[in-house]
């Protein structure tokens, strides 16, 4: 159960239940919790008043990432130690305008986290910050000059997303999570974009008080990151009139934002769909429903990563590429540990692309394959990029519905097989497959 602030806590805490403050710090009383303490500020940064509707979405996402983060999937309340059954009670600015979509939130966050969520919408949620609060601020950020936004991760395919922006002469609207070791590399990864750009960042930190531990799968973290787009696709609707449609741009490899299943063991909620298309897809159509005008695009989602990373150093775009970050693992050792999924994908592009990789990893390939405890998602791809075309086509569907228009479908299946090509001729050139 979600409130506004910490006055309106229960004066008892009931069993199965966590009462969690919005936009606020975390509260003295024990069993409870906090979420979006950072983002009144940041959204005031903008400098001009966003669409309630927006900061709505926001309410929400941080709402569902809250919920993720504070229910451990190896809880008792994790069906088989991973489902989850989620009941949130939201308190929204505007929930009316919500309430014929929850339905198909709910069926979109199902399939993003692999949970069952139940969404209860009611009134006197925050508002966005208002005039006089975005006054008062001494500092802004300077959205002047931008013409669209783009996510901004400190990952290689949104570094070449959004230098591939500027080539091109736009100006976006950078949008980050600002979590301690995201916000370093995308510090580090932004001067190299080719200009200096304005950057949307904040950190959700949820925090509670119940001692038990977090969940780490962030399975529901790409919410977040498309409510802070909407956000500021908001603002440079008010900065620029309240005209047309904004684009918001996910740079993300085809390969990687379909994940199909490397093997049948990892077929449903163990793959991960962050920017699965039927995903965003139904995210699109929410927003649409409710009248915001923003367009999600991806516009390498029939690229494989190798095929992005190819065409940014042809285009003379390969300064920074190594000093982004890609790994799943990273934050156990604050480095690319070189044997994740993410990390084989990573180091398949560089080959591809003809590309020195000098990127630090912990372990080499070989070290890796030897290691019975590291060796997982190396021979699920090794198995994965020897199967005949037509497993492979299988494996694709399975990851979610796909779009029924036939060109993009089978921009999908192709983009698919190209990743798994890409990885078997970097497996066999390292001597991990015959």
């Amino acid at each position: 159960m979600f409130h506004v602030d910490e006055a309106s806590l229960p004066d008892a805490q009931q069993d199965g239940r966590l009462d969690i403050i919005l936009y606020g710090p975390k509260p003295g009383r024990p069993l409870t919790g906090s979420v979006g303490n950072q983002l009144p500020d940041a959204v005031a940064a903008l400098g001009v008043p966003v669409d309630v509707k927006a900061f709505d979405f926001l309410t929400i996402a941080l709402s569902v990432i809250a919920a993720d983060t504070f229910i451990d999937r190896r809880s008792k309340w994790a069906s088989g130690g991973w489902t989850r059954s989620f009941q949130l009670e939201i308190p929204l600015a505007q929930p009316k305008t919500w309430t014929p979509v929850v339905e198909k939130l709910e069926r979109a966050l199902s399939f993003l986290s692999g949970d069952q969520w139940k969404l209860s919408l009611r009134a006197d949620g925050a508002r966005p910050p208002s005039r006089a609060m975005i006054a008062r601020r001494r500092s802004y950020t300077d959205i002047g000059a931008a013409d669209c936004v783009s996510l901004f991760s400190g990952g290689l395919d949104s570094f070449i997303g959004v230098g591939k922006l500027v080539a091109e002469g736009r100006t976006p609207l950078l949008v980050s999570h600002a979590y301690r070791g995201d916000k370093r590399y995308q510090e580090l990864s932004a001067p190299n974009l080719g200009m200096a750009l304005p950057r949307f960042a904040a950190n959700a930190h949820p925090a509670k008080t119940d001692g038990r531990p977090n969940d780490t799968t962030m399975r529901t973290r790409s919410l977040g990151f498309l409510a802070y787009a909407a956000v500021a696709a908001s603002a440079l609707h008010a900065k620029g009139g309240g005209h047309g449609r904004v684009e918001a741009f996910v740079p993300e490899n085809g390969f990687i934002a379909l994940n199909a299943p490397l093997t049948r063991r990892r077929i449903g909620s163990h793959s991960t769909r962050t920017t699965h298309p039927h995903f965003l897809a139904l995210v699109q159509e929410i927003l649409d429903q409710i009248g915001m005008r923003v367009d999600l695009k991806n516009e390498f989602r029939h690229k494989t990563k190798g095929e992005m990373v190819a065409e940014a150093v042809a285009a003379g775009r390969h300064k920074g590429l190594t000093g982004t970050m890609s790994c799943g693992k990273w934050k156990r050792k604050n480095m690319h540990c070189g044997y994740c999924v993410p990390c084989l994908i990573r180091r398949a592009s560089f080959a591809k692309a003809g590309v020195d990789d000098d990127t630090p990893y912990r372990y080499d390939l070989k070290k890796a394959w030897r290691q019975n405890d590291l060796r997982d998602d190396l021979l699920a791809m090794v198995l994965a990029s020897s199967d005949g075309a037509g497993d492979a086509r299988m494996r694709a569907a399975a990851s979610g519905p796909l779009p029924l228009d036939r060109g993009e479908r089978d921009g999908w299946f192709g983009v698919h097989d190209r990743g798994l090509q890409e990885m078997g001729d970097y497996l066999r050139r390292e001597g991990i497959r015959d």
